[in-house]
């Protein structure tokens, strides 16, 4: 078993509230954030987290694919050369979190003790100060918001439009949020808005984005609500003949590396294997590629 290493783990905001991990998934990704301290990434196998969590390896392999599936984590296998064999796998904490965290810088790669510290910002919490080390500003909002702003902001009439800076940054602010923690493609959120202001009912009913991440009388987001709408539109041939369907998600198969379909369903979880026992050929290539690109 590794040694373990005495660095601190860090657990930012976006792990500990999500809602789409367990708590034990959670306190992995601390303990991954303390390992890929000396190198920048963790190379510990699921036998070494299994004995230090008293779980199966089974167990430990789907906390991992959960903490991926959900962008916490990025995976790279590391193969014998000129072989498929795989020779070392590379758990890597993602980049997506620095909006919240800014990350060990990778060219220093230093246990954080006494003598150096790095500094991590949270968002909406205080600073947790560390000295010594070069603090990296991040961009308050991704390339990817900014663009796709203009477009959202031009389905609504003048005077519903954001007309101060602040205004301007809660838009952006509920579309970042959409797409890091909410998990949609803002593409199809695009063509959600869209529909909703072209309907007779929602075009007096939906004049802001900042809708979108409130709840109904039910307690259920509106983002929610109107993309399960949406997919239920789209969804191709395959995606209701697997029985009792919860959620189809993608994760990185531990033998091969190589990304594959798994569902969660009321009888319990399917791998892509069992999918395909299921699905004619094509209708299993569509199926894949549809949570593929959903997960964009």
């Amino acid at each position: 078993m590794e040694n373990k290493k005495n660095y601190y783990a860090v657990i930012p905001a976006e792990v500990r509230y999500s809602k789409n991990l367990k708590a034990n998934e959670k306190l992995m990704y601390g303990e991954l954030t303390a390992l890929a301290n000396e190198k920048g990434y963790c190379y510990a196998s699921n036998e070494y987290f299994a004995q230090l969590y008293q779980v199966s390896k089974s167990t430990v392999s789907r906390w991992v694919s959960n903490l991926e599936r959900n962008k916490f984590l990025k995976i790279k296998m590391i193969y014998e050369k000129g072989t498929k064999n795989i020779k070392e796998r590379r758990i890597y904490i993602s980049t997506l979190l620095t909006k919240s965290a800014i990350p060990i810088d990778e060219k220093i790669n230093t246990p954080i003790d006494e003598k150096r510290k790095v500094i991590y910002k949270y968002n909406n919490i205080n600073n947790i100060k560390k000295n010594n080390v070069r603090n990296v500003k991040a961009p308050i909002f991704t390339e990817i918001t900014e663009k796709a702003f203009p477009h959202f902001i031009s389905l609504f009439p003048l005077n519903y439009r954001p007309k101060t800076k602040a205004q301007k940054n809660k838009w952006l602010e509920c579309l970042d949020k959409i797409q890091r923690i909410d998990k949609y493609n803002l593409r199809d959120v695009y063509n959600v808005a869209k529909d909703l202001r072209d309907d007779q009912f929602w075009a007096k009913n939906f004049l802001s984005i900042l809708k979108l991440r409130n709840t109904d009388k039910n307690g259920i987001k509106y983002i929610d609500r109107f993309m399960d709408d949406y997919r239920s539109k789209t969804k191709p041939i395959g995606y209701n003949k697997i029985k009792g369907i919860i959620e189809y998600y993608i994760y990185t198969s531990p033998a091969t590396g190589q990304k594959e379909l798994g569902a969660k369903t009321k009888g319990g979880e399917l791998y892509e294997f069992n999918i395909k026992q299921t699905l004619q050929t094509n209708e299993f290539q569509e199926l894949k590629k549809y949570v593929i690109d959903g997960n964009k």
